[in-house]
């Protein structure tokens, strides 16, 4: 059940109806039941992993929490992770390790053949088991109370507005808006449904025509069935950019949205990524609840960590995050393409951080019409660098990974076809470029909210207009695969 489909339009009226009808209680009992009829409308048989998950991680945080010595509590978090993983790494990784181990051995002229397991994707595993095994390891460093009551934490682990595709919840956030009573204010009302228009907006005029645009147009000249040149790979990048940001970004925006009419907060996942002067920066706005689970839960414990094989027994920050973000490059996808992409972002990380001290002179305070063309420079060049990364991101082989820098270096044409291409790319993203400029200049995601009322109206007005003459009938997110 896709939230850009009328399937869920009539879900979620229904679900809405009976929530503003119950107590607290029944609200909470209500809320799960309709979380496993949505997850189990994708495919029933994948309940029982993520009741599998809920329990396991459930039991083993009253058993962290029951217990005073220090070996017993890492035990049963190590219990729990490794049960996670395990679960996580069987339906996801299992062809890709077994492929890859196959490949290794024939190199060295054994006959090995592959094992044929038609493995099936569960939608969303890798959202919900880093949810999972953050609720433990949180328990185990007393950050947040075990929960005694079964049904309110799976509520907490199966909530439909972001189980499929996040954001990444924290159980001290989620839990304690699940567990007390809740009140439904206008202000979230207004506020979630700019939510849900914006984000269905994002999705089925900007990101699903431009997906449309690069399946016509560039990924036929990839797939060497017609001609092209590099101008046309590059102008498909530009617009997979802006597709792959304005898809995942809407799901978000629809999930803090129906969940906000539901009055439960839950976690900004954007914050205008593009418009940023540095790697940085970038990465601190790009799926912020990705990043941060990664920085909390695997980058400082890397640091922290003493290996006794090591000399200095600490791993250093810039090996610190070639780890992590190759780890996380793989949490995309079981395929090299999405170990290269976090590489490159690592490499662009580390080489940020090195030139910091000697770019602090480019920093003083400079005249206004100076320092502007300076920061609009810096955005165009973080933009152009992310860019040069998203080719990793979007092949399909590493064939199509080497085929695409070729003709963009070796055989770069502006033609006809990749100006066509760039041109509606803008126009459909010149909508978001202004929204996002007036959201990033005050500094505030619902500053349209508080706008006069000729500019809210004006910009409703619009976005129905462009979505009944540009709104497609919508394709699946994109998140979903991950």
């Amino acid at each position: 059940m896709s939230f850009n489909s009328y399937t869920f339009a009539v879900f979620f009226v229904i679900v809405y109806t009976l929530y503003l009808s119950l107590d607290h209680k029944r609200q909470n009992r209500m809320l799960l039941a309709a979380s496993y009829v949505f997850y189990g409308f994708w495919d029933w048989r994948f309940l029982g992993l993520i009741l599998l998950s809920t329990l396991t991680d459930y039991l083993c945080a009253l058993a962290i929490e029951g217990r005073t010595e220090k070996a017993q509590r890492r035990l049963f978090v190590i219990l729990s992770v490794a049960i996670n993983l395990t679960i996580l790494g069987f339906f996801k990784y299992f062809n890709f390790f077994t492929e890859n181990l196959v490949a290794l051995v024939n190199l060295f002229g054994l006959d090995l053949s592959q094992p044929t397991l038609k493995i099936i994707l569960p939608v969303g595993i890798s959202f919900y088991t880093f949810q999972t095994i953050s609720y433990t390891v949180d328990v185990y460093r007393k950050q947040c109370r075990a929960t005694r009551d079964f049904l309110d934490y799976a509520l907490y682990v199966a909530f439909f507005p972001q189980l499929v595709a996040g954001p990444i919840e924290r159980a001290k956030n989620l839990l304690p808006q699940i567990s007390n009573p809740r009140t439904i204010t206008w202000d979230q009302i207004r506020e979630g449904l700019l939510l849900i228009f914006w984000g269905t907006i994002k999705k089925v005029v900007i990101a699903d025509n431009l997906g449309t645009l690069i399946a016509l147009t560039v990924n036929p000249f990839l797939d060497h069935q017609v001609p092209g040149n590099g101008g046309l790979v590059l102008a498909g990048c530009y617009a997979f950019m802006f597709q792959l940001y304005c898809d995942f970004s809407a799901y978000s925006d629809i999930a803090r949205g129906t969940a906000m009419l539901m009055g439960i907060e839950i976690m900004v996942n954007f914050r205008s990524p593009y418009l940023t002067s540095n790697i940085q920066e970038a990465w601190s706005r790009w799926h912020i609840s990705l990043t941060t689970w990664i920085r909390d839960y695997l980058y400082f414990p890397l640091i922290l960590a003493k290996f006794r094989w090591l000399k200095k027994k600490h791993i250093g920050p810039r090996t610190a995050t070639l780890i992590t973000f190759f780890i996380m490059g793989l949490w995309h996808g079981a395929a090299w393409n999405f170990a290269l992409w976090g590489v490159y972002n690592a490499l662009l990380l580390i080489t940020y951080s090195t030139l910091q001290p000697y770019t602090r002179r480019l920093r003083k305070p400079k005249p206004k019409p100076v320092a502007l063309l300076l920061r609009v420079l810096s955005v165009i060049g973080t933009y152009h660098l992310l860019l040069a990364g998203v080719i990793f991101f979007r092949a399909q082989s590493l064939h199509e990974i080497v085929f695409s820098y070729q003709q963009i270096l070796t055989n770069f044409t502006i033609s006809q076809d990749a100006v066509q291409v760039f041109l509606r790319t803008m126009f459909y993203v010149t909508p978001l470029l202004l929204v996002e400029a007036l959201q990033f200049k005050k500094n505030d995601l619902s500053s349209l909210v508080r706008f006069p009322a000729p500019i809210r109206y004006g910009f409703f007005y619009a976005g129905l207009y462009l979505l009944v003459l540009h709104g497609t009938r919508g394709g699946a997110f994109i998140y979903f695969q991950f």
